[in-house]
């Protein structure tokens, strides 16, 4: 079964990072349910109150971009899943 990671680029103002904000085993199909439900409602940094988000498909449903509206500030986010093609380790470690 393929495993995949979902990628994390956030920040406001003029700090941005990327993080995995999941890694896990199943389908194409399983993948890309699990990168909608991230998208919906992960959150960037602990302790965010989040007034509102909006959530936008970007191409085919492999990535998706949230403006989340927070008290403070706003978080822009964008979420791309990757599929693990090659790794140096004969057998990778088991993921949730």
């Amino acid at each position: 079964m393929p495993h995949w990671t979902v990628l994390a680029q956030f920040g406001h103002g003029d700090e941005y990072r990327s993080e995995e904000a999941a890694r896990f085993e199943g389908t194409l199909e399983e993948a890309r349910a699990r990168l909608y439900e991230l998208a919906r409602t992960h959150r960037p940094r602990p302790g965010l109150r989040q007034k509102r988000r909006d959530v936008y498909r970007i191409g085919d449903g492999d990535a998706y971009y949230a403006n989340i509206e927070g008290m403070v500030s706003t978080f822009r986010v964008i979420y791309r899943l990757a599929e693990l093609v090659w790794s140096s380790d004969p057998v990778p470690p088991p993921w949730q």
